[in-house]
């Protein structure tokens, strides 16, 4: 699985998800999915998350709903809860 934005900076901060999770004031295990990205961001969440990581909250509202891919003359931004994987069709 692709890390998430959220596990990247707590991990450049070398701080463990208890402690982030404790300091933003989300129980562990929502965190955790939230990490994952098997949940989406709440307002409050990317607030106190982003002082604590030390990012622009809406950078981390923006992230969750989007994947990104960079792939030359191909490169676009996917939706992620509208995005199907399938068979890309010749131009």
């Amino acid at each position: 699985m692709a890390q998430t934005l959220l596990a990247e900076l707590r991990i450049k901060k070398q701080l463990i998800q208890e402690t982030v999770a404790e300091e933003a004031n989300i129980d562990i295990e929502r965190y955790k999915d939230l990490e994952a990205g098997l949940t989406y961001l709440k307002y409050e969440e990317a607030g106190s998350l982003g002082q604590i990581l030390g990012i622009n909250p809406i950078l981390l509202l923006e992230s969750a709903k989007t994947i990104n891919y960079n792939i030359g003359a191909y490169a676009r931004t996917i939706y992620a809860e509208k995005y199907y994987e399938g068979e890309e069709k010749e131009r």
